[in-house]
């Protein structure tokens, strides 16, 4: 009996010296300001909700600001640890997401939770898998499709834009403006309110949901609403970061992610995208016009030229976009 109690203390003794799994923190970079919507109404409740989940494995804490990392260098950051989830717009990730660009074709996806859906379906079936190796997606989205705004000159037509100097952000809407006659000046979203400001450029090719953040409204007179593609973004991990959690982490993550948090952040978009729009709606001096439905299926057989261009930049770029179709139709099929 002695021996018995000796050999229980001796055990106590060794659990009482070895310490409790630390908390591992996980930074999650976000180079929006710490008040933007996205910050408050999706990143710090999902963090907290994954924390929760972990029971105590993992703390998520968000790090907004350019003190951690910016748009431009996140997936840098995250791939160096320095955070360990970022977010981030993949049209600046220096090329890595060329396929996953489809959502920005035009007269495509007429919703941001529609094609945020589509997008995330085409990584999990394997189509865009091939340029998230090095990354584990948490939610892929696409903005809310971007419509076209102008200073001065009202726009009630697509002809109205031939020959105006418009801002665009990227290379694929910069195409399309051309398409439209347009003159597409590159310039970076913080950059266009001087552009308009200045007289550098006419009007801008751009998404409603940058309009109260970035003060487009204070600009901008005259916006024409149409379905011309818009960017795609995602909240990431690097792989070798998200093996390195512990389990209980990993699976939080996991039930936290996925198409489920892209469609609810795809949503989130919208109610952005409309909750801008019904604020410019109200100011005095705004002009509103939008696209016919009669003439969706001219315009979209007019871009067909760009949408060809795009699929022939890819060996696979055909299949890309005859599968973010099917999605897109499934998904408004209720599948």
């Amino acid at each position: 009996m002695r021996h018995a109690t000796v050999i229980t203390a001796a055990a106590l003794a060794v659990a009482v010296a070895l310490p409790a799994q630390a908390q591992k923190t996980v930074l999650f970079g976000v180079g929006s300001p710490p008040r933007a919507h996205l910050v408050q109404q999706v990143f710090i409740p999902w963090s907290k909700k994954v924390s929760a989940e972990s029971g105590g494995a993992i703390k998520v804490e968000v790090k907004a600001g350019r003190t951690l990392v910016s748009p431009f260098n996140v997936y840098e950051r995250v791939q160096a640890d320095v955070a360990q989830i970022g977010w981030g717009v993949q049209s600046f990730m220096k090329g890595r997401f060329r396929r996953s660009g489809v959502a920005g074709l035009p007269f495509e996806a007429n919703t941001a939770e529609e094609a945020s859906v589509a997008l995330w379906r085409l990584y999990a079936k394997g189509v865009t898998a091939a340029e998230y190796k090095e990354v584990k997606p948490l939610a892929i989205i696409v903005f809310p499709p971007s419509s076209l705004h102008s200073k001065n000159k009202p726009i009630k037509s697509l002809a109205d834009v031939k020959g105006m100097k418009i801002a665009v952000g990227d290379r694929l809407g910069a195409q399309v403006l051309k398409r439209l006659g347009a003159a597409p000046i590159s310039l970076r979203l913080p950059e266009m309110y001087q552009g308009l400001n200045r007289g550098t450029v006419e009007g801008v090719h751009m998404v409603w949901t940058a309009f109260m953040p970035f003060k487009l409204f204070e600009v901008t007179r005259h916006h024409y609403d149409l379905p011309l593609g818009a960017a795609s973004a995602m909240v990431f991990m690097s792989t070798k970061g998200y093996d390195a959690l512990p389990a209980a982490g990993r699976k939080a993550i996991d039930a936290n992610s996925g198409e489920g948090f892209s469609h609810s952040f795809g949503k989130f978009w919208d109610r952005v995208g409309k909750g801008g729009r019904a604020a410019v709606s109200k100011m005095p001096g705004q002009s509103f016009a939008a696209m016919p439905a009669a003439d969706v299926a001219k315009w979209r057989a007019a871009m067909q030229p760009v949408v060809d261009g795009w699929t022939k930049s890819l060996p696979d770029g055909a299949r890309v976009v005859e599968a973010f179709r099917a999605e897109l139709a499934a998904i408004r099929a209720g599948k």
